[in-house]
C-alpha cells in the first residue's frame, strides 16, 4: 500500500467522515429516501457507516503514526 504523509492522512479521513456523515444524514432527512427499496436503504446506510469507520481507522493510525 502507498505510504501517505500525515497531512493526505488526515485529509482522507476528513472527507471520508464528511462523505459518511453526508449520505446518513441527506438519506434520513429525504423524502427520496422513502421512496427507495429497502435494500438500497441498508445499503446507504451501511455505505456512510462503513465511511465513518474507516475514517476513524485512518485518523487513529495517523495519530499513532503507523503507516498504511
Amino acid at each position: 500500500m502507498i505510504p501517505f504523509d500525515e497531512s493526505t492522512n488526515e485529509f482522507i479521513a476528513r472527507n471520508l467522515a464528511d462523505l459518511g456523515k453526508a449520505v446518513i444524514g441527506v438519506g434520513f432527512a429525504s423524502y427520496f429516501f422513502e421512496k427507495l427499496p429497502l435494500y438500497l436503504r441498508i445499503a446507504f446506510v451501511l455505505f456512510g457507516v462503513i465511511c465513518l469507520g474507516v475514517a476513524v481507522y485512518i485518523h487513529l493510525n495517523r495519530k499513532k503514526g503507523v503507516k498504511l
